[in-house]
């Protein structure tokens, strides 16, 4: 019995993260970075906290999107589909509806087949 390549559709890992994750834990990095050194006219204090943000915003959503079943490009495409289809409707029951009208109230039987009469049932 041969064992099933089920490596061969892995994803590439480097120290256990993939690609992805590894260019945008890059990216959050010397976007940080880049703010810090050259972008920030804040306190240095503020400057630390506020690098630390912006490096973790790229790495977080990275991480995030590759870790559940999110893709973002088929999203894209039905949110561009749903756009563009012809056969969009408003929500709601449209012009023509009028809402419910109210008639004169019909008297109920007084007898026959189907009746039931309910001072019947309880009386002793």
């Amino acid at each position: 019995m041969n064992p099933a390549y089920k490596h061969i559709k892995d994803r590439l890992r480097i120290g256990e993260l993939t690609v992805p994750q590894i260019i945008g834990l890059f990216t959050g990095l010397m976007s940080g970075l880049i703010f810090a050194l050259y972008l920030s006219p804040l306190s240095p204090y503020l400057t630390l906290c506020l690098s630390i943000y912006i490096a973790s915003v790229p790495a977080g959503t990275v991480m995030l999107a590759t870790s559940t079943e999110f893709d973002l490009w088929l999203l894209a495409k039905a949110l561009a589909g749903e756009c563009l289809s012809d056969g969009r409707y408003d929500p709601g029951p449209g012009e023509a509806f009028t809402g419910y009208q109210i008639t004169e109230a019909r008297q109920a039987p007084t007898g026959g087949p189907g009746v039931i009469d309910l001072e019947g049932i309880w009386a002793p």
